[in-house]
């Protein structure tokens, strides 16, 4: 069996996303150890005009644990590169927990090596952001793995 990593490279219209979510509220896990980069995600996700409720954030994968025990997150953008519990052991661990296999989880990395990328696509991830970003980059990729993910709204 083949897992692909989505690269996402092509956006959705916000009329598409409105029609299929209506009145949905997703809550969002940033997890990234730069608090510069937690900033601009959740900036990015605030004016996205995206179905997003609540935003959380976590310095590390295991942070990231705990606030998916403390809370109900229904997407995740996750470095790779952190201290502590990285971005793939991080996933790896979410994928082994069955409350939390189909939690789509985008990785957010300056890692473009194949290796990486695809380690990412084997854990489950729904796929990938690269630093730099722009904040059209994201809203698009955020948009498809919002639609591939809760298709008839949750």
């Amino acid at each position: 069996m083949t897992t692909e990593l989505l690269d996402f490279s092509y956006g959705n219209t916000e009329h598409d996303l409105s029609r299929v979510m209506k009145s949905m509220k997703l809550n969002v896990l940033v997890v990234d150890d730069s608090t510069v980069i937690r900033k601009m995600l959740k900036r990015v996700l605030t004016e996205s005009n995206l179905p997003f409720d609540k935003i959380y954030e976590a310095g590390d994968g295991r942070q990231a644990l705990g606030a998916l025990d403390a809370d109900t997150v229904h997407l995740v953008l996750c470095d790779v590169n952190m201290p502590v519990m990285d971005g793939l052991e991080f996933l790896e661990t979410v994928r082994s927990n069955p409350a939390w296999q189909s939690l789509p989880v985008l990785m957010v990395t300056t890692e473009g090596g194949e290796a990486s990328v695809r380690r990412a696509a084997q854990l489950g991830a729904k796929g990938y952001i690269r630093k730099p970003f722009t904040t059209e980059e994201v809203k698009d990729k955020l948009t498809t793995c919002i639609q591939s993910s809760y298709p008839s709204g949750r």
